[in-house]
């Protein structure tokens, strides 16, 4: 990048920025992905190609759903006909927003990159800051702008969904928030973008400046240091701050988990229970560790009756939760996870294609066109707005491919995992687990075999229980 454009701060001139961009030309002078108009029409078609071919797979589920009327016998007694509509409705409300959230995006990324809009937010922050010769805090004020943009770009599908997709479903109060509290969150999510950015795009730009040519690699490595220490600290600490621990206490539990642990060598007095203040999005309980130091860690909303006696509980909250040999079969399966290393083997997949995400990053950041096909003037933009361009524009194809893979081992290993369950004699009690953590939290149960692959970290319960059943009718 030149920097040309920072002159002497004690001159009070104001910078001025050549209006020397493609604007709206149409006809490349070279048939060559270097020549800014020609790769900004080849940017825009791989964002069409890639939100489109999720516009289809969102097509493919809502036919799911308008196909199966009722619930499938596997689940009969999981909830109501009545529940089962109610899952249907929801399920379908949440499709359509995502395949109208794509259909907005291909339209905004067309307006962004032919009518320059990053260019023009660009310009604002040279106005404001015309005599600050540093690049630094010009970029810090770009993204706190841009991610503001970013954040309110969001505001027609907002509108739309309450107004129309909303009504149309019609959904009560209680299952969406009214059209001033969803502004009210977007204020909010406004002030946390900028809380969360900024120290994060100085620390990235002091990346870039000290790394050199490959400081890709250091981002990298510095998103490999913060997400091991995550798991590590889950690891030892459960949740830290947000929740607190205690040792499973003796009792019918207890013993009855004692038979598997010995087969996994894990001792008894290494089983925690996770207590919140918040509600979680699941009932779960995880594996971790190796040698002397392996823990087994229980959310308490996986116990029935959150462990407490009725009277202490709301009327909701009765029945909740899996009982002993329910719960017996539930730890096992995340056992076997433990033993067959899949949580390590999902953090290295994670990584791998990271990695080879930034090393593709690291070749188009430094590519001048690629900022000249999004408006910007030869030599004059913020270096961070690659970024965005790269992640946005470039990587479409390679994320969904990336997405694909990572989802079907994930998938690959949910089945591995039951399959080894089952084989320790634990396939049982792992089915009336799962079909009551379904029971306790029903969603929609049919999902497209494609629509699943690109959009759910698991398979399905309903899948995984018919694989099961198949495995017994073997």
């Amino acid at each position: 990048m030149s920097h040309s454009l920072y002159q002497d701060p004690m001159q009070s001139q104001p910078m001025v920025i050549p209006d020397t961009g493609i604007h709206l030309r149409l006809l490349p002078k070279d048939i060559s992905l270097f020549d800014p108009v020609l790769l900004r029409h080849m940017l825009c078609l791989m964002i069409v190609v890639r939100n489109f071919f999720h516009v289809y797979l969102c097509w493919r589920q809502l036919r799911v759903c308008n196909k199966n009327v009722d619930p499938p016998p596997e689940m009969q007694n999981a909830f109501t006909k009545e529940a089962y509509v109610a899952s249907k409705t929801d399920e379908m409300y949440s499709v359509e927003q995502s395949l109208l959230s794509y259909i907005f995006d291909t339209i905004f990324c067309f307006i962004e990159l032919y009518f320059g809009v990053y260019p023009y937010l660009w310009r604002v922050i040279i106005n404001c800051y015309s005599i600050v010769d540093d690049l630094v805090w010009q970029s810090i004020a770009y993204v706190g702008l841009f991610s503001s943009y970013l954040v309110l770009r969001h505001l027609p599908q907002i509108f739309y969904n309450k107004l129309v997709l909303a009504q149309w479903y019609n959904l009560g109060r209680d299952k969406t928030l009214p059209l001033v509290g969803v502004l009210c969150s977007f204020a909010l999510l406004l002030v946390l973008v900028q809380v969360g950015l900024v120290p994060l795009t100085a620390i990235f730009l002091f990346i870039e400046r000290s790394g050199g040519t490959f400081f890709v690699l250091w981002i990298w490595g510095f998103l490999f240091i913060v997400t091991s220490l995550g798991l590590m600290t889950y690891s030892f600490f459960g949740i830290p701050f947000l929740s607190k621990r205690s040792k499973l206490p003796a009792g019918e539990l207890k013993d009855a988990l004692a038979k598997v642990l010995k087969i996994f060598r894990f001792k008894a007095d290494h089983v925690y229970l996770i207590h919140t203040n918040f509600q979680l999005s699941g009932s779960k309980a995880n594996a971790w560790g190796c040698s002397c130091w392996k823990r087994i860690f229980i959310m308490e909303n996986l116990l029935l009756n959150l462990g407490k006696p009725e009277s202490e509980l709301y009327e909701d909250e009765i029945g909740k939760g899996l009982n002993t040999q329910e719960m017996v079969g539930y730890i096992a399966h995340a056992l076997v996870h433990w033993r067959q290393w899949h949580i390590v083997k999902s953090f290295i997949m994670v990584h791998v294609t990271l990695i080879v995400y930034f090393m593709i990053f690291g070749v188009c950041y430094r590519l001048h066109c690629l900022y000249e096909a999004a408006g910007f003037s030869p030599g004059f933009y913020p270096p961070i707005v690659g970024y965005w361009l790269v992640y946005k524009y470039v990587m479409p194809i390679y994320l969904t491919i990336t997405n694909w893979i990572i989802f079907f081992v994930l998938h690959s290993f949910e089945y591995s995992a039951d399959k080894y369950t089952w084989k320790l004699g634990y396939g049982s009690p792992l089915v009336a687990a799962l079909l009551k953590i379904f029971a306790d939290n029903p969603v929609f149960p049919y999902v497209d075999r494609w629509y699943m692959m690109w959009h759910r970290f698991r398979p399905t319960y309903l899948l995984r229980i018919k694989r099961i059943a198949a495995w017994r009718a073997v």
